[in-house]
């Protein structure tokens, strides 16, 4: 599959308008707020609230996890419910998990479960931005911007977090009010309709085809997303000792920034150039990134390393969802692709932790490069011209 996007093709319906457009960008970016502030919200549970890495793992697999379970109830009112109503349910459990876990820390299980309940609602809204983008006239330009506006997002509240006397108790009432200011803008969504899925009849797919390309679109988004997960999740481990919390999150913010070049590139880009030769570059640009962080030491081998994979994976991003959204011009399979992104995601943070804890932090490269591996490896199959 060439990264050609056939833009006249009326499956891709009418496009969206500029206030739907800004909805969707606003809804996806929210819903990953957290994982823009991984590393730093790393850093802060272990030197405030005395988590392991083990701990820190978990925590972040719980709400990653959350959002992908946020697919099943999916399934039911993808192209059935107004987008509208959807998106401020969705708000409404997120900013309810994000006040809760602004309380004082009465118990990991109870901090766990207050993620838990915001990884939903981030995951909603992660489903519902996904499959409405995928309706624009250039899926790969609208990725693009949705992975712009996310690592834009990601830049404030990192810089915001390095300012100084931060805590991650202002990450959850920022994401609070950032989801109160989302339940307003919903009301666009409303024009867009519920549309996912009504060409479905048009362009039957075999029982066994239709799920081998499921299968393959999850394992190729799982793939990738567990590299990174894992490796952004403790990008912070490889600072040298004694860096200061503010320090960190001071180099993961311009480590943002250059996540915002590879986006704009990608938005640049668009679909003019092969998907393959654009998603195995980015694949090349995450081992030069995570090759940075294991073997060059030193605070400019960290902050080089950090802004390195940042930048490769966001040009990457657009691609990924504009490939899975590509095998399915319903829109539909983005649902599944959202559990497959959650989980790998999840996966990611989960192993690197049991790895570091383990077998040591110089175990985790040799691992993400087998990831990188089969990852390519993935990206060859699902790009052939051939492809469903």
């Amino acid at each position: 599959m060439q990264a050609t996007n056939h833009p006249h093709d009326t499956s891709r319906g009418a496009g969206l308008d500029g206030a739907a457009t800004a909805a969707i960008v606003y809804a996806a970016s929210v819903a990953v707020i957290m994982l823009n502030v991984a590393p730093a919200a790393e850093t802060y549970l272990r030197q405030d609230a005395h988590l392991s890495s083990g701990q820190v793992g978990t925590v972040l697999f719980v709400e990653l996890a959350a959002m992908g379970l946020a697919s099943f109830p999916a399934y039911g009112w993808l192209g059935r419910a107004d987008p509208c109503r959807v998106a401020r349910w969705a708000y409404a459990v997120f900013i309810l998990g994000n006040a809760a876990a602004s309380l004082p820390l009465a118990s990991f299980a109870f901090y766990a479960a207050t993620r838990a309940v915001t990884g939903f609602g981030a995951g909603t809204l992660m489903v519902l931005a996904m499959s409405m983008a995928a309706r624009a006239r250039n899926p790969d330009r609208m990725y693009a911007l949705v992975t712009f506006g996310q690592l834009a997002s990601g830049v404030f509240i990192l810089w915001t977090l390095a300012g100084g006397g931060r805590r991650l108790n202002d990450l959850f009432h920022a994401s609070a009010w950032l989801g109160a200011l989302g339940f307003v803008m919903a009301g666009s969504l409303s024009r867009v309709g519920n549309h996912v899925g009504l060409e479905q009849g048009k362009n039957p797919t075999a029982p066994s085809t239709a799920w081998r390309v499921t299968l393959l679109a999850i394992a190729f988004a799982m793939a990738f997303n567990l590299v990174v997960g894992g490796l952004w999740s403790f990008a912070a481990e490889y600072a040298d000792a004694g860096t200061t919390p503010a320090h960190v999150t001071l180099v993961l913010a311009w480590a943002a920034a250059a996540g915002l070049a590879g986006a704009a590139s990608a938005v640049l880009i668009g679909n003019r150039w092969s998907r393959r030769h654009m998603l195995i570059a980015g694949y090349l640009g995450i081992l030069l990134g995570a090759g940075l962080l294991q073997f060059t030491h030193g605070p400019a081998g960290f902050a080089a390393g950090c802004c390195v994979l940042s930048l490769a994976w966001h040009f990457c991003v657009p691609y990924v969802f504009a490939a899975v959204a590509g095998q399915d011009p319903t829109g539909r399979l983005m649902s599944a692709a959202n559990l497959a992104f959650a989980f790998g995601l999840a996966l990611g943070p989960l192993l690197g932790g049991e790895i570091i804890e383990n077998l040591g932090l110089n175990a985790l490269f040799p691992c993400a490069l087998s990831g990188l591996i089969l990852g390519v490896a993935l990206t060859l199959r699902i790009t052939r011209p051939s492809s469903p």
